[in-house]
């Protein structure tokens, strides 16, 4: 179970390194697990999970909260650095990551290419365009996902999943270790996000890297 909430954390962090243009609010996502292969069990721990993303200038905040995990992300594209908090059933770790650490994943990360689609759909409001992203990894597999995006919250870089994306996702489903999860904008609101928002709380929390952390959930349940 510890490599599930593991994967989905990693999904958050790696869809959301981006830079927005001229916005500041919280987009809410909803997460689905349909079609996803976890057992029952894990389905249920997950039902009605979501997903807040905080933007403020050059900084991102993207929160999770479900009844096995708490999960606080903060992105700075400023200064280059991520903090990484993670309350796993009861186990709390810290990791940090600056400009090295973040070149260091991008030369790892799956090379992108995006088809735009003459299609669109209205989501949370915004008027959605539609386009096939296909990642092929640094083994030679490929996948191929769907996502909705609008330019009406531009994105002048953006980052691992991603990458070249002419607008701000809105819908999409992506893969982590096996588990397929579906995210879809409930909601945004562009109303003004103190500055407090993006300090975390480090007291109590262990540590670590995420590779670390990887190696040491490859057998937990």
């Amino acid at each position: 179970m510890k490599k599930i909430v593991l994967a989905i954390s990693i999904a958050l962090f790696s869809t959301f390194n981006l830079v927005a243009q001229i916005f500041e609010g919280v987009v809410v996502y909803t997460i689905s697990f349909e079609n996803s292969g976890l057992p029952p069990e894990a389905l249920a721990m997950f039902k009605g999970a979501e997903s807040s993303v905080y933007i403020k200038g050059d900084k991102r905040r993207i929160d999770m909260n479900t009844a096995l995990q708490s999960t606080s992300t903060l992105i700075d594209n400023k200064t280059k650095m991520v903090m990484m908090t993670m309350d796993i059933m009861g186990q709390k770790y810290l990791i940090k990551m600056n400009e090295a650490d973040l070149k260091k994943e991008k030369e790892t990360a799956p090379v992108t290419t995006i088809k735009y689609i003459d299609e669109t759909k209205m989501i949370a409001g915004y008027k959605s365009k539609k386009a096939e992203v296909k990642m092929k990894m640094q083994d030679g597999k490929e996948e191929t996902f769907i996502v909705f995006y609008t330019e009406e919250i531009p994105v002048n870089e953006t980052k691992t999943t991603f990458e070249g994306l002419k607008g701000f996702p809105l819908e999409y489903s992506i893969s982590q270790s096996g588990i397929k999860m579906t995210f879809t904008t409930k909601s945004i609101d562009k109303s003004p996000i103190p500055d407090s928002k993006f300090d975390l709380v480090k007291a109590g929390y262990k540590e670590t890297t995420l590779e670390e952390l990887q190696k040491s959930m490859m057998g937990g349940k």
